[in-house]
């Protein structure tokens, strides 16, 4: 069940990826035609720095559940290296667990805060479009970095408990070498 549930994390998780790509596109686009705009033609875009806004969240919370499936994440490892296998396991696990815990609160605040902001009706000074749904999006992508860290948990309770296991999610990173 577990491992289905990777799969399908994994799926959903490069869809979500793809979507944020596209947005970090609509980023270089307009950036690129507001600079043609405003330095040759003397005519700048007025909603520019919205639809960047609007779009780096877009490209922040719904990259950010691949980059955790995938265990992408940056992290300096120089002293868990030198831990046994078992020592860096229950590490792993009491980190992702002391991270699911910060992330839950995180996931339940952003989806309170796009609720608070479908009720109110709050829009973007320039363009007067709506901010809740890139709430919701960025509440719904945040789900999916919650999903992924469980899964790492998983992995590291795994390992933890019976070393050489088969863990639900990818192995972690090849720390970098010359």
């Amino acid at each position: 069940m577990i491992d289905r549930f990777a799969q399908v994390n994994a799926r959903l998780t490069i869809w979500l990826a793809r979507i944020g790509a596209v947005a970090l596109v609509v980023i270089a686009a307009a950036t690129f035609s507001d600079v043609v705009a405003r330095y040759f033609l003397n005519r700048p875009f007025s909603f520019t720095v919205e639809l960047t806004e609007i779009a780096m969240a877009l490209v922040v919370y719904l990259g950010v559940g691949l980059v955790t499936h995938e265990n992408g994440h940056i992290n300096a490892d120089f002293i868990v290296l030198r831990l046994p296998p078992r020592a860096r396991a229950v590490l792993a696990a009491a980190t992702n667990l002391l991270a699911l815990a910060f992330l839950a609160i995180m996931v339940w605040r952003l989806w309170a805060r796009a609720g608070f902001l479908y009720d109110k009706g709050d829009t973007t000074p320039v363009w007067i479009a709506p901010l809740w749904p890139i709430a919701f999006a960025m509440a719904f992508g945040s789900v999916f970095l919650l999903s992924g860290v469980l899964l790492q948990l998983i992995a590291a309770w795994r390992a933890a408990g019976h070393p050489g296991a088969n863990a639900a999610s990818p192995p972690p990173a090849q720390p970098y070498r010359e």
